[in-house]
């Protein structure tokens, strides 16, 4: 047989392979292509196929719960949820399930407890890398300070005061605080070192600088200012020890809260550039910019977190605290009450954070950890008291 003969066998062989391969594909799996791909109602025709011929296929509800949700249909999203339930699945414990869920029946889906300061406003705080000590700017009267103490509020005392202090973020290690205050007559950078008390200007300058944040060698902080433009806030990074300012961004919009990713390779902050404010992330150099969620209220305050980004938004009303899974891009409202929840901070590691609530006149600093859900138990039976 002649080469060529060969080949026409092996094309029509790999052809016919690869055709029966993908026709071979059942209902289930086109669903979860579909899913994948962020193709909602295709993904959810495909279950709805596959539920006919496997009704009691747990797996197959906990996508069509995921399928549902996406597509903004609450009350089939939770009715596949019982039905796991009844069906005996653990994957009715599925956390982000679990906070999805409660997402859509407008509860919280993580307890949060008062860090208590002694009457104190409470502004903003920050997680320390081992997470057993946070900053947290507050006040009693209309100046705030730094305070070093701990998720209990024990052991509190003054680390920065003189001035108006807030901002505070801790570096990697661990050693020290940078923040910003106005003890010079204008928002500047500082440095606080954890060791010796001492405070170091960073920045100096007529502008506003404010919303630090360290790269993950703790080498740069990136933040906002009015520095070029007194009308125009923009993002700018600073070599820790040399001093040296660059700018990140140039435009006419409002660009602020930027953080680094945990690799040091990129930035994610907020921006007006669109009809609303939205996340995006871009390049250490300013380049390669793209939008990472958008809605048609205002999100902002970004932190990424591995494949999770918290933010704040209004898409409900009031402003709220968010995580969106930027894989599966499911969104768990992390907090839901009737006040106002502002300057989220995260661990570093994602399973903490720290939210401003303001109450009766009061800003209070919230704790919320992120690690487990409300129970299975309490979103079946809330499920099912509201039918009733």
């Amino acid at each position: 047989m002649t080469k060529i003969c060969w080949l026409v066998i092996i094309m029509c062989t790999v052809c016919l392979s690869g055709f029966f391969g993908c026709a071979g594909k059942s209902d289930f799996e086109r669903g979860k292509d579909a899913l994948g791909k962020g193709a909602y109602g295709q993904a959810l025709e495909s279950f709805v196929l596959a539920l006919k011929n496997d009704s009691l296929n747990p797996e197959i509800h906990y996508n069509l719960c995921l399928a549902y949700s996406s597509l903004d249909s609450a009350e089939m999203s939770l009715a596949h949820y019982v039905k796991i339930a009844e069906l005996g699945s653990n994957l009715k414990e599925d956390k982000e399930l679990r906070g999805l869920m409660a997402t859509l029946l407008g509860i919280e889906s993580f307890p949060s407890s008062i860090i208590p300061m002694q009457g104190m406003n409470q502004f903003k705080g920050a997680f320390s890398p081992k997470d057993d000590v946070i900053a947290i700017a507050a006040s009693r009267r209309d100046r705030a300070d730094i305070y070093l103490t701990t998720l209990d509020g024990s052991d509190a005392r003054r680390a920065v005061s003189g001035g108006m202090n807030t901002d505070p973020v801790f570096s990697p290690d661990g050693g020290t605080i940078a923040f910003v205050s106005d003890r010079d007559g204008d928002e500047d950078l500082y440095l606080y070192d954890l060791s010796t008390a001492e405070v170091r200007q960073l920045t100096d300058n007529s502008a506003q600088d404010f919303a630090p944040a360290f790269s993950p060698d703790g080498d740069k902080l990136v933040f906002v200012s009015n520095m070029d433009d007194p009308n125009k806030w923009e993002i700018y990074v600073i070599n820790i020890k040399g001093g040296r300012i660059r700018r990140l961004t140039d435009n006419d919009y409002w660009d602020g809260f930027p953080k680094f990713t945990a690799n040091g390779q990129s930035i994610v902050f907020s921006s007006k550039r669109g009809k609303s404010e939205d996340i995006y992330v871009m390049r250490i150099d300013g380049g390669g910019l793209e939008i990472l969620f958008s809605s048609p209220a205002d999100d902002n305050d970004p932190t990424l977190v591995q494949e999770h980004l918290f933010f704040k938004s209004q898409m409900d009303g009031e402003w709220e605290i968010y995580r969106y899974n930027i894989r599966s891009r499911q969104l768990v409202r992390l907090t839901n009450n009737e006040w106002a929840d502002w300057n989220p901070r995260v661990s570093y590691d994602g399973t903490k954070i720290l939210v401003a609530r303001k109450t009766r006149q009061k800003w209070m600093l919230q704790f919320i950890s992120v690690t487990e859900p409300v129970s299975s138990d309490f979103i079946i039976a809330e499920i099912r008291k509201r039918k009733q």
